[in-house]
């Protein structure tokens, strides 16, 4: 059951960018700031939530080299990866034999 989630970008160029994420919270966006922080292209990446009941997320990239919006897609994917990987560990692990 997979929900479609929408994703609006606010602002672009060249290095920045802001993109908001329907229906998101720091569960998402802690661990996708960190790794975009890992990339050592990223200058600075960062979120705000204006009010958690009533606003989506909002993620700033800007970077000192590279496409930010192509950076936030690579460690989407990249986390997207880790965490199938997780839950297909968790569910053999989890297998009553």
């Amino acid at each position: 059951m997979s929900e479609e989630r929408k994703v609006k970008i606010l602002e672009r160029s060249s290095r920045e960018v802001r993109v908001e994420i329907e229906g998101e919270d720091h569960t998402l966006l802690a661990p996708l700031m960190s790794r975009l922080l890992e990339n050592e292209d990223v200058d600075i990446a960062t979120y705000h939530i204006r009010h958690k009941l009533m606003s989506n997320p909002v993620l700033y990239v800007k970077m000192k080299r590279g496409d930010a919006l192509e950076a936030v897609i690579s460690a989407a994917t990249t986390l997207a990866v880790e965490y199938d990987e997780f839950l297909a560990r968790y569910k053999s692990a989890a297998a009553i034999v």
